[in-house]
C-alpha cells in the first residue's frame, strides 16, 4: 500500500511540474526554446510570440532567475524578429495580406517585450525582490525604453500617431532613472553599448519628424540615420540661448518641440541641441551616396528644424465641400485661373473636416494614395481663384472613413515664370513655371519658392517674372521635396519692371 501512494505521490509531482510554468527557469526557459519549430521564421517567431503572452499573463513576482529566462527569451527573439522586420520591409510593394502579417507579428512581439521589462523594472523598486534586481534597473530601462519607442515606430508604420500613453511612459521611466543618476549609466544591449538618456533621445526625434504616410524602407532608413549618429545630443536641465535648440515636458503626453523666444526653465523640462544633426542631415545630401534619395535627409533636417508637425494646435470643426487641384500639373493649371487654359484642371471634392492655424483635415469616402509631401491647391469656389497651398502630412482610416491631414504652406500662392540670366525671351512653349509661396505676417516663416528638380542648383541666380516685374533671385536651401518638385528658400537680390511691358 505504501508503494502505491509512493507512486501516486511522483505522478502527482511530475504533472505539477510538467504543467507549471516554461519560464520558471534559466533552465526550463531554454528547454521551451529548444522545441521551437525550425521549418520556417514566421513560425518560429509567432511560436515565440505566443510564449511571449503566456510570460506576461503568468504575472510572477520578478526575481533575478524570471530577469535571466527574459534576457534568454530576447537573445533568442531579436535575430528572429530582425528576419521578419526584413521580410516586412522588402514586401511592401507585393504580398498586401502577408505584408500585414509581418506588420502584426512585429508590433506584438516589440509590445509584449515594452510590457515585461515594464514591470520587472516596477518590481525592481517595489517588488519583494528588490535588493537582488536594484543593481540591474538600468539594463532593464535601457530595455523598456528601447521597446517601447519601437512600439511607437511601428504605429508609424500604420499611418498612425502614437498614443498619447506611449509619450507619458517614455517621460516616466526617464525621469524614473534620472532621479537616481543611472540615465546615463552604459549598458551592452543587443551587442552595443548605449543608456537611457541615448534610448530616450531616439524617439524624440522621431516624434518632431513624425514620419506618419512615409514608406516602410522611409521610416527605417531615419530611424537607422538617427541610431547612427554617434555624437546624439542627450536631455540637459539647464537651458542654454543660441545652443539648445528643442525641448521637452515631461508632465505632457507628446515629444519634443522647437524652442521658443523667451525659453523658461522648469522642473521637468529638458532640452536639446539638435543644431549639429541638422547640419549633418543636411550635408548627407551632398554626399555621392544619396543620389537615390536626393533631398530625403534634407527634409528631415528641415522638419526637425521647425519643431516638427504638431497635432496639439486647437482645431475647429469645419464642415463642407471644397475643390481640390492634386500634384503640380493640376495645381499650375488652377492658380491661372478659370477659362484661362486650355485644359481645365482636374478638381476633386473633398469634406472639410477640421482647420487649424496650421492646415485643414479632410474625411474622405474612400481610401487614396497620398504620399507625405504631396501637393494640394484648395478653394472653396475655384470660381473666384482664391487658393491654398497645403501638403498631406498623414492619413489614416478611422471608423471607415478615410482621414486626411494637411499642413498649409501658402494661403496666396502664385504662378510665376523662372529663366536663367543668360536666357532671352522665351517663348509659350518654353516657359518653365514655379510657384511663389508668400508668408503673410502672421506666419512664422518665411517666403519659399516651388520648382521643379531639374532647375535647382545651391547658390545659383534666378529670373522670375510676375506679371510686369522681373525678381533677380538666389536660391537657397531645400526646404522639402515634394515628388519631382523642390520647395526651396530664396533671397531677392534685385527688381526691376519690364521697359517693354510699361510703355
Amino acid at each position: 500500500m505504501n508503494e502505491l501512494f509512493e507512486m501516486l505521490g511522483n505522478i502527482a509531482r511530475r504533472r505539477k511540474v510538467e504543467t507549471g510554468s516554461p519560464f520558471a527557469s534559466l533552465k526550463a526557459t531554454e528547454k521551451w526554446l529548444k522545441v521551437l519549430p525550425a521549418d520556417s521564421d514566421y513560425d518560429a517567431h509567432h511560436a515565440l510570440v505566443e510564449g511571449m503572452e503566456r510570460f506576461n499573463a503568468e504575472n510572477e513576482v520578478a526575481t533575478l532567475g524570471r530577469m535571466q529566462a527574459l534576457l534568454k527569451l530576447e537573445s533568442v527573439g531579436l535575430p528572429l524578429q530582425h528576419r521578419i522586420v526584413d521580410q516586412y520591409v522588402r514586401n511592401q510593394a507585393t504580398f498586401r495580406l502577408a505584408r500585414q502579417a509581418l506588420w502584426r507579428e512585429t508590433w506584438v512581439f516589440w509590445s509584449l517585450q515594452a510590457d515585461a521589462w515594464l514591470g520587472m523594472l516596477k518590481q525592481a523598486y517595489r517588488g519583494p525582490h528588490s535588493a537582488d534586481l536594484k543593481p540591474h534597473v538600468a539594463e532593464m530601462a535601457v530595455r523598456a525604453l528601447r521597446y517601447a519607442a519601437l512600439v511607437m515606430r511601428w504605429d508609424y508604420h500604420q499611418a498612425r500617431n502614437p498614443a498619447a500613453s506611449g509619450w507619458c511612459r517614455l517621460h516616466k521611466i526617464y525621469r524614473l532613472v534620472e532621479r537616481d543618476g543611472l540615465e546615463r549609466k552604459e549598458v551592452m544591449f543587443n551587442s552595443r553599448a548605449t543608456h537611457c538618456a541615448r534610448e530616450y533621445t531616439l524617439p524624440m526625434l522621431m516624434g518632431l519628424v513624425q514620419p506618419v504616410g512615409y514608406r516602410a524602407q522611409e521610416i527605417e532608413s531615419i530611424a537607422q540615420i538617427f541610431e547612427g549618429y554617434t555624437p546624439l545630443p542627450l536631455p540637459e536641465k539647464v537651458p542654454y540661448i543660441d545652443v539648445h535648440t528643442h525641448m521637452v515636458d515631461l508632465s505632457q503626453d507628446e515629444s519634443a518641440f522647437v524652442v521658443e523666444k523667451g525659453m523658461g526653465q522648469g522642473r521637468r523640462l529638458r532640452y536639446f541641441a539638435f543644431r549639429p544633426l541638422i547640419d549633418y542631415l543636411k550635408k548627407l545630401d551632398a554626399s555621392p551616396d544619396a543620389e537615390s534619395d536626393q533631398f530625403f535627409t534634407r527634409q528631415i533636417a528641415s522638419l526637425i528644424e521647425r519643431g516638427g508637425i504638431r497635432r496639439n494646435r486647437q482645431r475647429t470643426h469645419r464642415f463642407g465641400r471644397v475643390w481640390v487641384a492634386s500634384g503640380m500639373p493640376n495645381i499650375l493649371a488652377a492658380l491661372l485661373g478659370p477659362g484661362a487654359v486650355k485644359h481645365s484642371p482636374v478638381l476633386e471634392p473633398w469634406m472639410l473636416r477640421d482647420e487649424s492655424t496650421d492646415g485643414l483635415g479632410f474625411a474622405l469616402p474612400e481610401e487614396q494614395v497620398l504620399p507625405h509631401g504631396r501637393l494640394v491647391a484648395v478653394s472653396w469656389d475655384p470660381a473666384e481663384n482664391v487658393w491654398q497651398l497645403l501638403a498631406t502630412r498623414w492619413n489614416r482610416e478611422e471608423d471607415g472613413q478615410n482621414l486626411v491631414g494637411t499642413q498649409r504652406l501658402s494661403r496666396h500662392p502664385k504662378r510665376v515664370e523662372i529663366y536663367s540670366e543668360s536666357q532671352t525671351a522665351q517663348s509659350e512653349q518654353e516657359k518653365v513655371w514655379a510657384v511663389y509661396l508668400p508668408m503673410t505676417h502672421t506666419e512664422q516663416s518665411t517666403s519659399n519658392l516651388l520648382i521643379p528638380q531639374s532647375h535647382y542648383k545651391l547658390g545659383a541666380s534666378l529670373m522670375l517674372r510676375e506679371d510686369d516685374v522681373v525678381y533677380r533671385l538666389r536660391l537657397g536651401e531645400v526646404q522639402e521635396s515634394h515628388e519631382e518638385w523642390l520647395r526651396v528658400s530664396m533671397d531677392v537680390v534685385g527688381r526691376e519692371q519690364e521697359l517693354a511691358v510699361a510703355a
